[in-house]
C-alpha cells in the first residue's frame, strides 16, 4: 500500500453519527440490519500524544527540567506530526488491510462499519451500552483509544495503542469492556527529511497493525 503525505488521498466521508469508507459499506451496513446479519461498528480515536525521555530523565527534578527544555519543541513538533499522521483516516485506512471479523472471532458474514471518532473520552473508554443506534442483535463495538509515540534513550522508538471491544451478542444491553494494548518498534518514524515522509509513515502503518493484532491475540 502506497501512504500518502498526511494521506489526503484517502475518501473517508464523515457525519454527525457515522461515517463510511465507501457508499457501499454503508449499503452493507443497512443489508445487515435487514438480514439480521452480524455488525461490527470501529470508532477511532482523535487522540496522538508524543513523549521523549533521555538519559537525564528519573535523576529527580534537575533531570526532568533539563529533559523538559532539551525536548520541548522536538516534544510539540512530534505529537502534532503524530496526531495528523495518525487521524482517523490512517486508523481506517490500517484497520481495513485487516480481517477484523477473524481477529476478532466473529461470525463469517459480518458487516464492518466506521464511526466518526468520539470527543468524550470518559465516553469512549467507560461507557459500556452500544455507542450507536443499532438495534441488531449480533452487534459488536470496536475502539481505538490510544496512539502514543515514544522516543526512549535506552529502548528508542515504539508506538503503542490501546483498544477495547464490546460484545452485545448476549443480548444484554450492557457488556463488558474487554481493554488491551499492544506496541512495537519504528525504524523510519518519525521522517528526518520530507523525502522520508512515505517510508516513516509505511512504518507506522505496520507498527499499528501489529498492535493491534497483538491486542486481538487475546481473544
Amino acid at each position: 500500500m502506497k501512504i500518502q503525505n498526511s494521506f489526503a488521498g484517502i475518501g473517508i466521508v464523515f457525519s454527525a453519527t457515522a461515517m463510511a469508507a465507501t457508499p457501499a459499506l454503508a449499503q452493507d451496513a443497512a443489508a445487515a440490519s435487514a438480514t439480521g446479519a452480524c455488525e461490527l461498528h470501529v470508532f477511532p480515536t482523535l487522540e496522538g500524544q508524543a513523549q521523549t525521555t533521555s538519559l537525564l530523565s528519573g535523576f529527580g527534578i534537575i533531570g526532568a527540567v533539563a529533559d523538559a527544555a532539551a525536548n520541548k519543541d522536538r516534544n510539540i513538533s512530534e505529537a502534532e506530526y503524530l496526531k495528523e499522521a495518525l487521524g482517523p483516516k490512517f486508523q481506517v485506512a490500517a484497520l481495513g488491510t485487516i480481517d477484523l471479523v477473524s481477529a476478532l472471532k466473529l461470525p463469517a458474514g459480518t458487516t464492518v462499519s466506521y464511526e466518526a471518532p468520539i470527543e468524550d473520552r470518559k465516553v469512549s473508554t467507560k461507557e459500556k451500552t452500544r455507542l450507536t443506534s443499532s438495534t441488531a442483535p449480533c452487534y459488536a463495538e470496536l475502539l481505538v483509544t490510544q496512539n502514543l509515540y515514544q522516543k526512549k534513550a535506552i529502548y528508542g522508538r515504539s508506538l503503542n495503542n490501546r483498544f477495547i471491544f464490546k460484545d452485545f451478542r448476549t443480548g444484554k444491553t450492557e457488556t463488558s469492556l474487554v481493554k488491551g494494548r499492544g506496541g512495537n518498534g519504528l525504524s523510519h518514524f518519525p521522517p528526518k527529511t520530507t523525502d522520508e515522509t512515505e517510508a516513516a509513515e509505511a512504518d507506522l502503518l505496520q507498527a499499528f497493525t501489529k498492535n493491534f493484532l497483538e491486542y486481538s491475540a487475546a481473544f
